[in-house]
């Protein structure tokens, strides 16, 4: 018998990794507990350029598949995923009254590098749940930056490949969301936040404009927002910002063949630190600004 973890629903996101045979009992809003116990995982190439898998040329493609085999109260559900073409942005599902995400599975590795930001699980699965009568979090999102209309679309994700665990290169997972916009494009505080720095910097030495913000949730988690390739901040560091707030001026430094913003979200609750598709989040903004 595998182990066992236990999470409460919050009024925000719970982020976890399990191994396969591992049980999570998630205890919805109402009490009830869901059993959530992944069963099989794998990933698959759909298609390549490369000469040699693993092996970085310069925009090479490398589309893949993950899937994994959920047991959901006893019951067997296959939750399958594309990376990266149009379905990296993807809906969620709704499972016995479960919201999940299927954020990433170990096996993508034996595909792709993990050389091009953090994004590997610590276990063979990473989920996002939530209670499906709650949202992501207990307030409505401001857009991060201008949203593209009709949605994001994964031609203007750098070179068409730099959604969440894109293959850069086709053999680096991305460790982030690239979004194609003009230097000087506004960002915004999608929500109100307590703390915001830059981590890395150009005036500290570093070859990038590296920002990031902290908002600390009254159910005791904390989400960790970052942008990169900012050309300026608008704002001191180290003040509060207000949602809709613009902090910073994008995608003027070291931003490669074409410019635009990076984009990275992270739960921190429990003592661990869990990184996340930020397609979560840019979902949620459109679906706040009442736009599919």
């Amino acid at each position: 018998m595998g182990t066992k973890q236990r999470k409460r629903a919050k009024a925000t996101l719970t982020a976890v990794e399990l191994d396969r045979g591992e049980t999570l009992d998630f205890t919805l809003r109402s009490g009830r507990v869901v059993t959530i116990e992944p069963a099989t995982t794998s990933a698959k190439i759909v298609r390549t350029t490369l000469k040699e898998l693993g092996k970085e040329e310069k925009a090479a493609r490398t589309d893949f598949r993950f899937n994994c085999q959920l047991v959901i109260d006893g019951q067997t559900h296959r939750l399958e995923r594309e990376v990266s073409t149009q379905r990296s942005f993807y809906e969620p599902w709704e499972i016995a009254g479960v919201t999940i995400w299927l954020d990433a599975v170990d096996d993508i590795f034996e595909i792709v590098n993990e050389t091009h930001g953090d994004c590997r699980p610590r276990r063979h699965v990473r989920l996002a749940l939530q209670d499906a009568t709650l949202g992501i979090c207990p307030e409505p999102l401001h857009p991060w930056c201008p949203l593209p209309e009709g949605g994001l679309k994964i031609e203007r994700c750098f070179r068409g490949e730099d959604c969440w665990l894109g293959a850069y290169n086709g053999a680096s997972a991305h460790g982030g969301l690239d979004l194609n916009h003009p230097k000087g494009t506004p960002l915004w505080a999608p929500l109100d936040l307590d703390d915001q720095f830059y981590f890395n910097s150009m005036e500290m030495g570093h070859n990038n404009n590296r920002w990031r913000g902290l908002r600390r949730w009254p159910d005791g988690s904390e989400w960790i927002l970052q942008a990169h390739h900012m050309t300026k901040l608008t704002v001191p560091e180290h003040t509060p910002l207000r949602k809709g707030q613009q902090f910073a001026e994008a995608a003027g430094v070291y931003t490669g063949a074409v410019e635009h913003s990076h984009f990275v979200f992270k739960v921190h609750d429990e003592g661990e630190t869990v990184l996340l598709d930020p397609w979560i989040l840019f979902r949620q903004m459109y679906l706040d600004a009442g736009r599919r």
